[in-house]
This record gives structure tokens, C-alpha cells and sequence, in this order.
């Protein structure tokens, strides 16, 4: 505690807190302002007295508390979408698997505390550091279980008493982030994410109808939706466009006929996964890009896309 307090407390002599996003970026003290900036001198004057130790510390452990919270709540909050989904797939013996419960909860919070961080405007690099700190520990102790090193009990227990500690280090490569900045809340972020939530009932509705069955042409389908659109709406312009779509068409087309070819085999599935998966990648593309299709479709897409290959991964696995 005491070298993570040193840190902590150097941290936040050498920089100046300020409200922000979250992403570290500080300021320096006010130095030959106008005399009409004299209130916001003053209040520099008053942000940048020297805090005591207790403080920061205090900051600290209480950012790291939220953190936990949030990890479990989001354990809890999701594991009910997780019964009803294996329930539907017809997978519940697999998600009962120790080292699989494990992978879901990981997942769950994960899920979680990105959402969350996100809102409390934190810098994406703070929050991918965060995921990895949460999910190093099973990741050791998946390992061990199956190497025989260690049992389903220890994989549970320490993976929980571990990634506290590992929350903190991640928390200590920015202790700025979680000492100094007043993040309050992007709830307008959270509303635009609607496209997710379109993706999450599309899903809920294509497994409510089976994925073990699902046509090979899918992959042929979705791909299609791009050059349509792109020619109602006029979005596909440029002749590296032009060739970038006919290429991405033909790959599909591809992916189409090799899942036709192994169509009620494994093989098969498992290529409409990877198709999936590829247009998962595609969608990302054109959102990133703002190009061809709207980004809300894009969105949807990624959302829609990763998660039915996983589901058909599953059903796949478990037959």
C-alpha cells in the first residue's frame, strides 16, 4: 500500500486535475491570464493546493470499489439472458462446463464495466487495459485447469481474488484517471447505441427460430445488402470503391457456395460461422468509414453477425 500510495500521490503533484473525458490529458497552471480570468485563476489557484495523501488513496480505492460493483452487477445482470439463450440453443450442458461458466462470466463483466467506463468517460485505452486486467487471471487459471494443474473451485475462487488486484494495477498504469478527472456521465453516448440493442433482438429472434438450420446463402444475403444499398442511396463512388465492393461480393459469394457444398455436415456450419465473422469485420469497415451503408446498419450488423456465429459455433459444438 505504501508504493501505491508513492505512486498515486506523485502522480498527482506533477499534474493539475481538470474536468475531461477521461483520456489524461491535463493543464497547466494559469500563467499571465487577463485580469478578467482572474475567478478562473483563483479557482486553478484552489485546484492545484496540495492534497493530502488520505485523499488520493481515498480516490482510489473508491474508484476501484465502483469498479468491482460494477463487475458484479454485471455478472448478475446477465447471467439470466445466458440461461434463456442456452435453454433456446439447446446448449445447457456446455455452459454448465466449469471452464466455459468461466469464459461467460468473464465475458459478462467485461461487457459490463466497458459500458460503464465508457459512460463515465473514460479514454478507450484505459478501458482495454481494464478488460485485460479482468480477464488475465482466469485466463492463468484456465490454463492450469486444463493442464490438470488446478480444479473447477480454484478456478472460480481465484480468479475472483485475483482480478481486484489486477483491476488496481491496470488502475495505477493512469493513476491521474482514476484520482483526478471528474468524468460524470455521457448518457447521450449510451442513447446512441440503439443499433445495438436492434442487433440483440434480431439475434434474440433468429434463435428463437433454431440456428442449427440456417440456409448456407445467408452469408450470400447479407453481403448483398451493401452494393443494394449502395446503389439506392448513390454511396458507392470512385472506382476503388467500385472494385472494393465487387471483391467483397465475390468473397461471399464464395463462402456461400463452400457452405452450400457442405451444407448439414459440421464443416458446413462452421464455414457460415466464419462467414459471419468476416462480414462481422466488413461491417466495422464501412462504420469506421462512414461509407455505403448508414452507420446505424453497420452497427446493427457487427452486433448481429458476431453473436449468431458464436451461437452456431455452440449448437455446433454440442451436437
Amino acid at each position: 500500500m505504501t508504493e501505491t500510495t508513492g505512486r498515486v500521490t506523485a502522480a498527482v503533484s506533477m499534474t493539475v486535475p481538470v474536468q475531461g473525458d477521461g483520456t489524461g490529458d491535463t493543464a497547466s497552471p494559469a500563467v499571465g491570464r487577463p485580469a478578467g480570468h482572474a475567478h478562473a485563476a483563483t479557482h486553478l489557484a484552489h485546484d492545484t493546493a496540495p492534497v493530502s495523501r488520505a485523499r488520493v488513496v481515498g480516490r482510489f480505492l473508491a474508484h476501484l470499489a465502483e469498479m468491482v460493483v460494477v463487475m458484479v452487477l454485471g455478472m448478475l445482470a446477465l447471467a439470466p439472458a445466458w440461461d434463456l439463450a442456452g435453454a433456446a440453443l439447446g446448449v445447457e450442458a456446455a455452459l454448465a462446463r466449469p471452464d466455459v461458466g468461466a469464459v461467460v462470466m468473464v465475458l459478462d463483466m467485461v461487457a459490463a464495466m466497458t459500458v460503464w467506463m465508457r459512460v463515465r468517460r473514460h479514454g478507450w485505452p484505459a478501458i482495454w487495459e481494464m478488460n485485460a486486467a479482468m480477464a488475465a487471471p482466469f485466463a492463468v487459471l484456465l490454463a492450469l485447469f486444463w493442464a490438470g494443474a488446478a480444479t473447477a473451485g480454484d478456478l472460480m475462487l481465484w480468479g475472483h481474488v485475483l482480478m481486484v488486484p489486477a483491476m488496481a494495477g491496470a488502475m495505477l498504469l493512469r493513476p491521474a484517471e482514476y484520482t483526478q478527472h471528474v468524468h460524470g456521465f455521457d448518457l447521450a453516448w449510451l442513447g446512441r447505441r440503439w443499433p445495438v440493442l436492434l442487433g440483440l433482438a434480431l439475434l434474440a429472434c433468429t434463435i428463437a427460430g433454431g440456428v442449427g438450420g440456417l440456409p448456407p446463402w445467408l452469408i450470400l444475403g447479407v453481403a448483398l445488402v451493401y452494393p443494394v444499398v449502395g446503389l439506392v442511396r448513390r454511396s458507392i463512388r470512385g472506382r476503388s470503391m467500385v472494385l472494393l465492393q465487387a471483391a467483397g461480393l465475390a468473397v461471399f459469394a464464395v463462402v456461400a457456395l463452400l457452405a452450400t457444398a457442405f451444407a448439414g455436415q459440421d464443416t458446413g456450419a462452421y464455414v457460415v460461422a466464419a462467414g459471419l465473422v468476416g462480414h462481422a469485420v466488413w461491417d466495422a469497415f464501412h462504420h469506421r468509414a462512414g461509407a455505403v451503408v448508414w452507420r446505424w446498419y453497420a452497427e446493427t450488423c457487427v452486433v448481429y453477425d458476431l453473436l449468431l456465429a458464436a451461437a452456431v459455433v455452440a449448437v455446433t459444438f454440442a451436437s
